[in-house]
């Protein structure tokens, strides 16, 4: 059968769709995963085909932009998605024929491919990477509980589904109805139950499968420099924000201050991103900047992960067994890193705008403490020995669609 796997945004947007590519590949399906023109070198070194849509831009680096000219994160948000769904329009006119060469489409988080799937009337299969976004009908709910969730209902609707609703407009495509961009069939949860564990008031089409973790690509090879960084002494901290580390105009100042709290720390540190910030600051021998490093393969070295809280890194840092400080930006991040808080494996989670010397230390020496660092392990055990979430996925897909493998 012949997919079309459709995503826009960073490459934590992209990531969890490879692992999903190359699960359906392997049991004998064809597929092509679409994204911006920037994207092709990341898919095509798992050997996955790539086709692009869109203006060639770095997304991440771009919506950072706009973050940081923003007087608040709820304005930055609001702005983003109105720029990430421009981004979808202008994709529409590539992607369309490349849905009519498809069996069928599965419709990203990022809402790629709900339209064309409308358009040309294709079957779909739908992603969702936030559990809490799935509504459901509790009886028992208070009517306080039922106010809330209403409210924000309504706000995250006029941020986000009347953009789309005005797209598909101009697209002469009719209302999208109760069901949204998802599936009305099958909507994949890419999720461990460990972490989030699936709501018995969900409508069965919802599915949590377990995470979607893509092995290293087979073009990798380490630099020889972080290779001897990290035999030099302890295992590191990993700082991976992603993209949030291009955001704005106070990078500069996010990049001294957690140089400064490592320092205070007396911390080994892997940083990846702030390239620019870093060449400006002095680098002490214990901290060493490195590039796109795969997960899989730098967080099981390292002592402990500081990080945004995008969904992908987050993961990751589950199945490493490794604490976690999160240093939260936009929405879905908040939720995680009260996740990972929660969940005992790492520190209260730090707002960005709450980021000093003094904040970032104490959680430096929180993610040390060794019944932190224990529950961190154990949940990264369970993890690993999960039944494979990508098989699970593929399955459903499969008995969704009556596919004989």
């Amino acid at each position: 059968m012949k997919f079309i796997i459709p995503t826009i945004g960073t490459r934590g947007d992209v990531q969890p769709y490879i692992a999903l590519s190359l699960g359906l590949m392997r049991h004998g399906n064809q597929v092509t995963l679409v994204s911006h023109p920037c994207m092709r070198n990341l898919v095509e070194s798992y050997e996955v085909p790539f086709a692009p849509m869109g203006p060639d831009i770095d997304i991440g680096y771009e919506a950072a932009k706009i973050r940081g000219r923003s007087k608040n994160w709820m304005l930055g948000f609001k702005r983003v998605m109105d720029f990430s769904f421009s981004m979808l329009e202008q994709s529409y006119s590539d992607l369309l024929p490349l849905c009519r060469q498809a069996d069928a489409v599965i419709v990203s988080h990022s809402a790629a491919g709900s339209m064309e799937a409308d358009t040309l009337d294709l079957p779909r299969v739908s992603v969702t990477l936030m559990p809490q976004a799935i509504p459901v009908n509790d009886p028992n709910a208070s009517w306080i509980n039922r106010a809330v969730m209403k409210a924000a209902g309504t706000a995250m609707g006029m941020m986000m589904t009347r953009p789309l609703e005005n797209i598909r407009r101009r697209k002469g495509l009719p209302p999208m109805g109760p069901y949204g961009i998802t599936s009305q069939v099958l909507n994949l949860v890419p999720i461990s139950p460990l972490i989030e564990k699936p709501n018995p008031l969900w409508e069965p089409r919802h599915k949590m499968t377990g995470y979607w973790f893509a092995p290293q690509p087979k073009t990798f090879n380490p630099p020889a420099s972080l290779v001897q960084f990290l035999e030099a002494g302890e295992p590191p901290l990993v700082i991976s924000l992603g993209a949030m580390s291009l955001s704005g105009d106070d990078t500069l100042e996010a990049a001294r201050v957690t140089l400064e709290a490592l320092n205070q720390t007396g911390t080994r540190a892997i940083i990846q991103g702030w390239d620019g910030a870093l060449q400006t600051l002095p680098i002490p021998p214990t901290i060493i900047s490195a590039g796109s490093i795969p997960h899989n393969w730098l967080l099981p070295k390292a002592a402990g992960l500081i990080h945004h809280g995008g969904f992908g890194t987050t993961a990751a840092g589950f199945q490493a067994g490794i604490p976690s400080i999160v240093i939260p930006h936009i929405i879905d991040q908040y939720i995680w890193g009260n996740k990972v808080m929660e969940l005992g494996v790492g520190s209260k989670p730090i707002p960005r705008a709450r980021l000093t010397i003094s904040t970032l230390a104490a959680g430096i020496e929180t993610i040390k403490d060794k019944r932190i660092k224990e529950k961190a392990a154990i949940l990264g055990e369970q993890i690993r020995n999960e039944p494979d979430g990508v098989e699970t996925a593929v399955q459903w897909i499969e008995q969704t669609f009556e596919i004989r493998s």
